[in-house]
């Protein structure tokens, strides 16, 4: 549960933007929308198997770069 303390002074808005801010990083927002509607399992696997892809790459390219920086 996310809970913000609000002071004496602080406007509705401030706080608003404290407790969505609170909320991302707790990760609420992400799961709400996982949540929001159904996904088959076979869909869920090919989902993190194309994330698992994209992170190779992103890694592989990223070794690259340093690669070709250090000659």
């Amino acid at each position: 549960m996310v809970t913000i303390k609000i002071g004496d002074y602080d406007s509705f808005s401030q706080a608003l933007k404290r407790f969505k801010v609170r909320c991302q990083q707790s990760g609420l927002t992400s799961e709400i929308k996982r949540h929001r509607e159904y996904e088959k399992p076979g869909e869920r696997k090919r989902k993190k198997r194309l994330r698992a892809i994209r992170r190779q790459r992103r890694r592989e390219l990223k070794f690259q770069t340093k690669r070709i920086g250090a000659y």
